[in-house]
């Protein structure tokens, strides 16, 4: 039978197209996006749609990483006026599935502009100028149009059930295909275009290649959760709260929601942890501690990433099991305290605490050198800066997935104590604490680099891999520069005590916060899901009896 378009279904059973499509659907939206957030730049400095003349071209990027710097606030702007936008303007087709497909065809016209177009005549001495001001308007397109796709999707998701069961499941496989998304193609855009270099296929047609894949994909995958998956009926008295929403009510409902306000904080320390070791500030210690180059340093902090990948999905899938036998706080602190000896075994065996070079070790001379050398990565005790990674990053994705559903549940709460459930303005909250916790580790970079003495030769790194990649110097200067940063044991033990500081202090916050400030159990929500269920079934009487009761026109 003929799906008609904007059906809805009842009660807390999720159909199975829209149990199997709708996390199935996240692979390619993590994908997109981690093509643009994390491969934009590189290629805009390595695909020769910059000036040819080095000075020229440095003015350009410039002007792009300025520009950047002006998106970090956009970015930050966009969250909750999108959640706004979306918790008030609804569809006749759905609340959440039109905005899901406008973001989607958006952003896809917004990648392959900045992927595909090159503007101007390379001989012309403002060259790269059209580019800069092309890439610049359509990054900003492209954020605004991926909040609007973030925002309806994860909205939907708190919105599809209220049965714990059925809430793990489908919370757990959304975020295991977003982990194998933004993975694959963070893998697929380090490895693809060398390998298609070397068989003679150009930078440029490379990266053009897989912007038309992945974006098609994307959108593919976005008209079929539009068309095939099925929104929740929605309550008639939610729909009126709703539409009476306010921008002040996404700071309304985190303060008069207590429950609420503790997982949104707990959410910004667990984004504030989880970015530490797999940002900027865990690359730029392997490099210094292990040595520069794709093949020293980068190759390890490359297999530390594999490992969060491995970490995180291992426990997304294992968490709906797991929550079967035993309760979200108790979940909580059995893999804080194994969080917790993982984070002191990382200390005591990949820092230099007790010598010249950490537990965690190859021995010999290293040097900056360009190859993948796995026998390098995992010879000696080098296998100590992988497994301990491992056990705390499984840690931190159950204790992740434990703050999700924490989060849908708070959802629940706050239509059973407020009346009114607001989705989407508080499904704001997630990209918006992912933000605000990357911004804080700017800042903590910052302080931890000049703490320990080697702020300028992170500076230097970075400064020499700017001008390489805008070939103002030769690969041979590169790396013999390269081979020169290097920091003291004093120097790498400070940035050690750091990282690890980060990691337990905020994880600690975070399950002090939910084990203490978050009360409501598994037994609470069951009651809160019942009650819920009987006042929409009062609404939708109430809603009967009003429509058999409005009396008839003349025309009628």
């Amino acid at each position: 039978m003929k799906q008609k378009l904007g059906a809805t279904f009842k009660g807390n059973k999720v159909p199975k197209l829209t149990k199997f499509l709708f996390p199935f659907s996240g692979i390619f939206r993590d994908a997109c996006y981690a093509l643009v957030g994390s491969f934009l730049l590189q290629y805009a400095m390595n695909s020769g749609v910059l000036n040819n003349d080095s000075a020229i071209a440095s003015k350009q990027f410039g002007v792009i990483t300025i520009a950047m710097m002006i998106a970090l606030v956009w970015d930050g702007i966009n969250d909750p006026i999108m959640g706004f936008i979306v918790e008030k303007v609804h569809f006749k087709l759905g609340k959440f599935k039109p905005w899901i497909l406008i973001g989607a065809i958006g952003n896809v016209i917004a990648v392959i502009c900045m992927f595909l177009i090159r503007p101007g005549d390379p001989s012309s001495a403002s060259y790269g100028w059209a580019f800069v001001g092309l890439m610049i308007a359509f990054y900003f397109l492209w954020d605004l149009f991926f909040t609007m796709n973030d925002i309806g999707y994860w909205s939907m998701l708190p919105s599809l059930t209220n049965d714990d069961g059925e809430r793990a499941k489908l919370t757990s496989h959304v975020s295991i295909c977003a982990s194998i998304g933004g993975f694959v193609m963070t893998a697929a855009g380090m490895l693809l275009p060398n390998m298609f270099i070397s068989s003679g296929i150009s930078y440029p047609v490379v990266w053009a290649i897989m912007a038309i894949v992945v974006s098609a994909l994307f959108l593919i995958s976005q008209v079929l959760v539009f068309f095939l998956c099925k929104e929740k009926e929605r309550d008639v008295v939610q729909e009126e709260a709703s539409e009476k929403s306010s921008l002040l009510d996404l700071f309304k409902v985190v303060g008069k929601n207590k429950e609420l306000r503790v997982v949104v904080i707990a959410l910004f320390l667990y984004y504030l942890a989880s970015g530490v070791l797999t940002g900027g500030i865990g690359l730029n210690y392997f490099y210094l501690n292990i040595g520069y180059g794709s093949g020293r340093g980068g190759l390890v902090s490359t297999v530390i990433s594999v490992m969060y990948v491995l970490g995180m999905v291992g426990s997304q899938a294992l968490y709906p099991m797991l929550v079967k036998k035993i309760n979200k706080q108790k979940i909580l602190t059995i893999f804080f305290i194994v969080m917790m000896v993982a984070f002191a075994g990382f200390l005591l065996t990949c820092f230099p605490l007790f010598g010249e070079h950490p537990i965690a070790w190859y021995g010999g001379e290293l040097a900056a050198i360009d190859s993948m050398d796995f026998g390098f990565a995992f010879g000696g005790t080098m296998f100590l800066y992988y497994l301990f990674p491992l056990i705390f990053f499984f840690a931190m994705g159950m204790v992740y997935m434990v703050i999700l559903v924490m989060l849908q549940d708070a959802i629940d709460y706050n239509e059973y104590t407020f009346k009114e459930r607001k989705e989407s303005l508080i499904s704001s909250w997630r990209p918006l604490t992912v933000k605000l916790g990357s911004a804080l580790l700017r800042g903590f970079q910052y302080l931890i680099f000049i703490s320990a003495g080697v702020y300028g030769i992170v500076t230097n790194i970075s400064n020499t891999e700017q001008e390489f990649n805008l070939h103002q110097i030769t690969k041979e200067d590169y790396f013999s520069r390269m081979e020169t940063y290097t920091a003291t044991a004093p120097q790498l033990r400070i940035i050690g005590i750091w990282i690890v500081a980060i990691l337990a202090l905020s994880m600690l916050a975070a399950y002090l916060l939910l084990h203490f400030g978050y009360h409501i159990t598994e037994e609470d929500h069951k009651k809160i899901v019942d009650e819920l269920e009987l006042r929409h079934a009062e609404d939708e009487k109430a809603k009967e009896t009003a429509v058999e009761e409005t009396p008839l026109t003349a025309e009628e």
